[in-house]
């Protein structure tokens, strides 16, 4: 009898550390998923493709499934055990008190997490990140897609917002993305001002009001709106202020050249503006996937080719509203209004895009459904 005792103290010995061991292997499964779904970019080496992403979530679904019948199965056995050696009076109601107020909680923890974790725990830090991932940036955009609910004359915007007050971030103007002419030529133009002009800080004052994408050369183009005293109609003028080229495929790219002035800046002026010469990237492939969202962080090129500064990155969507992206903008290096500035605007007209095509395919999944 003792030898059979010491192999069953033995065995638990073994087994209760691997069963530990797994089941922290399987947290950490849980969580590289969850940084995998709220922080997609850059790509790690679980989501480096659209098939090993998908792998990886279907693996974790059938081994939490399996483990959180085994976790169940392991946790009816231990409470089972010692509650028929947990004594009589004080030493019962101990027990009792130990298993409501901790036994069966921590065994229903251990249950549920391995399948239902991820389901769990991403609302969570998804609603965390879209009211605090873009804290460090001057400004933060929200692109707004339709879905397949909406009536047709809905249009695909991007809404702007100072995030440099202390106070909750103020909006300041919403831009489209159109296509005048169901062509190849989009454009991505200032809707409406949602705060009074004069109220815009200097460095936030959008005068890049139009910038066309053309995708039969996947050339850009735009044009900046500067006060004009002498214009007695409009008090504007629009001026040829950006050109470029962009290369939308899974490997985004950019490459602009700009003089884009700020509001003080009259149009007998513009001629004075600095011509600004950027190339900007992104160090992973797939920032389209189909099925999901954009993912991108952009960046500038160095002369190496080398990737430098962050302009731009997407942060999460909306919780319970997949037809809005967060974006953070911090604008390029060191450049007074480089929040509104052509590395800004360029890259967020062709990910309004985008996120148009996810909104209008995963509601229509949802409708299907």
């Amino acid at each position: 009898m003792p030898r059979s005792n010491n192999r069953i103290n033995l065995c638990a010995l073994i087994s209760i550390p691997l069963w530990l061991l797994v089941n922290v292997a399987d947290a950490w499964w849980i969580y590289f998923y969850v940084q995998g779904t709220v922080n997609p970019v850059p790509h790690t080496a679980v989501n480096h493709t659209a098939s090993a992403w998908t792998g990886y979530k279907v693996m974790m679904w059938l081994f939490g499934f399996v483990w959180g019948v085994v976790n169940m199965c392991t946790a009816w056995i231990l409470l089972s055990t010692t509650s028929v050696n947990s004594g009589k009076g004080v030493a019962r109601f101990l027990w009792v008190t130990f298993l409501i107020f901790m036994g069966i909680p921590i065994a229903i923890l251990f249950t549920i997490m391995p399948f239902f974790g991820p389901w769990i725990v991403v609302p969570i830090v998804q609603r965390q990140i879209w009211k605090h991932g873009c804290d460090n940036y001057p400004m933060m955009v929200i692109l707004d897609a339709k879905s397949t609910d909406d009536a047709r004359y809905v249009v695909n915007v991007a809404y702007f917002f100072d995030n440099t007050r202390a106070s909750l971030p103020t909006q300041l103007f919403t831009y489209e993305i159109t296509n005048p002419d169901d062509g190849d030529v989009w454009l991505f133009s200032l809707r409406t001002w949602d705060s009074l002009q004069s109220n815009i800080p200097t460095e936030m004052y959008p005068t890049l009001q139009h910038v066309y994408y053309d995708f039969v050369d996947d050339s850009l183009s735009g044009n900046c709106t500067l006060r004009n005293p002498t214009n007695p109609l409009t008090n504007t003028t629009t001026l040829p202020c950006m050109t470029g080229h962009f290369n939308p495929g899974s490997h985004l790219s950019f490459d602009v050249s700009s003089s884009v002035p700020l509001n003080t800046t009259l149009s007998t002026e513009a001629q004075s503006v600095p011509v600004m010469n950027a190339s900007l990237g992104i160090h992973d492939n797939g920032w389209d996937y189909t099925g999901n969202a954009p993912a991108v962080r952009l960046q500038e090129k160095n002369d190496d080719g080398s990737l430098g500064f962050l302009v731009l990155k997407t942060t999460v969507q909306k919780p319970s509203d997949i037809t809005e992206l967060k974006v953070c903008v911090a604008g390029p290096e060191g450049r007074e209004g480089g929040t509104v500035s052509a590395e800004v605007f360029a890259p967020l007209g062709l990910m309004l895009m985008r996120q148009a095509d996810y909104a209008l395919d995963a509601t229509s999944d949802n409708d299907s459904d």
